[in-house]
């Protein structure tokens, strides 16, 4: 349960910057059967899917090195899900729009005190 409480609200911190950031919030914890999508968001003319990881202490290693291939490939698979549960974000001729999944890397130190935010912009390539 205490993994749960601090991965939402690593989730809320993650939303926050990113709203002051300029990305506009579409829905939050999107879920398919393969999958949950964190965040989704317009940002800069592209729909985001925002991966959040959230570590505390450095035991599990970085918020950034849990983002492994596996994964990388998941998120792919999730944006072409999302796409195609959701018609109308395609154009005209059937398109998507352009696609990027970034990342919102949160850290806590062991006392509960955030050490750092940071965003990353497309962190998987190929989607």
């Amino acid at each position: 349960m205490l993994r749960k409480k601090l991965g939402d609200l690593g989730e809320r911190l993650a939303l926050a910057r990113l709203t002051e950031l300029g990305y506009r919030l579409i829905e939050t914890n999107w879920r398919c059967r393969i999958g949950e999508v964190d965040i989704i968001a317009w940002h800069e003319q592209c729909l985001t899917f925002i991966e959040v990881r959230t570590r505390r202490g450095d035991g599990a290693g970085s918020p950034e090195a849990s983002v492994t291939v596996r994964k990388s490939y998941r998120l792919q698979q999730l944006v072409a899900a999302y796409l195609q549960s959701h018609p109308a974000m395609l154009d005209e001729r059937e398109e998507a729009p352009p696609c990027r999944i970034d990342l919102a890397a949160v850290e806590f130190d062991r006392s509960g005190r955030l050490l750092r935010l940071q965003i990353y912009s497309n962190v998987v390539e190929g989607e």
